[in-house]
């Protein structure tokens, strides 16, 4: 029953977020969250990957991973002291992007607006199938550091995901109690869905300001949502 009440909030909030959402993105904006390291090291990673004609090239360019491992440690993923959250070492990272560059060529030309409703299950396995095999993080929760690391190679279809709205948005909390697979397996049909519904407004955010990408738009709709109606400060 309390996981029929989840999903039923879950739908709901997406249906609101829907509804509001260019409104949730402008609340995003207003609030400017990303800036110094954590947008200009963003921005430069993405700048590396859009050289190239095919995403999955990049995993080569020992550059772009040195600016990757940049904007993870900007985005709160490598913090000083115990109990910290710790990236892997970034030779470690590259190899496992490596072993999965054949499964990140398969999906390099999917947008999150353009999947068909008929695919979504199967391009939702195969995103968690890279997750669960890329190695960014020491830890054993992999949803977080790894989607934030895939999303600079798939940005227009991987969405950063986070404890502190994401996860939030979806579960009304910052920790996962079902584990990573589940957990991804059940909100990456929702971001579709909002993918789906609000095409044409996605489109006309992406370009300005932290709006990178197309899922990066979405993120930050679900930013805004968070702090618009649940009163995160």
């Amino acid at each position: 029953m309390r996981h029929q009440d989840t999903i039923r909030r879950m739908q709901e909030r997406v249906e609101s977020l829907i509804d509001q959402f260019d409104e949730c993105v402008s609340v995003f904006n207003q609030r400017n969250l990303f800036t110094g390291p954590s947008i200009y090291f963003h921005n430069k990673t993405l700048r590396i990957l859009r050289n190239y004609d095919k995403p999955c090239d990049v995993l080569l360019d020992d550059l772009f991973f040195d600016y990757l491992y940049a904007t993870l440690t900007a985005w709160g993923l490598h913090r000083m002291g115990p109990g910290s959250a710790k990236l892997a070492e970034l030779e470690e990272i590259k190899r496992s992007f490596r072993r999965q560059k054949e499964q990140i060529c398969n999906l390099q030309s999917l947008k999150i607006t353009d999947i068909q409703d008929s695919s979504v299950d199967s391009v939702t396995s195969s995103l968690w199938e890279v997750l669960d095999n890329i190695r960014d993080s020491v830890s054993q929760t992999k949803i977080v550091a790894n989607s934030k690391a895939l999303h600079h190679i798939l940005p227009d279809l991987m969405p950063p995901i986070d404890r502190e709205y994401t996860l939030r948005f979806f579960y009304n909390h910052t920790t996962l109690n079902q584990g990573d697979k589940v957990a991804f397996k059940e909100i990456y049909p929702y971001f579709y869905e909002i993918a789906s519904a609000c095409r044409d407004k996605i489109m006309s955010h992406v370009g300005f300001g932290m709006n990178t990408s197309q899922t990066k738009v979405i993120d930050n709709a679900i930013v805004g949502f968070v702090l618009k109606e649940l009163k995160i400060k």
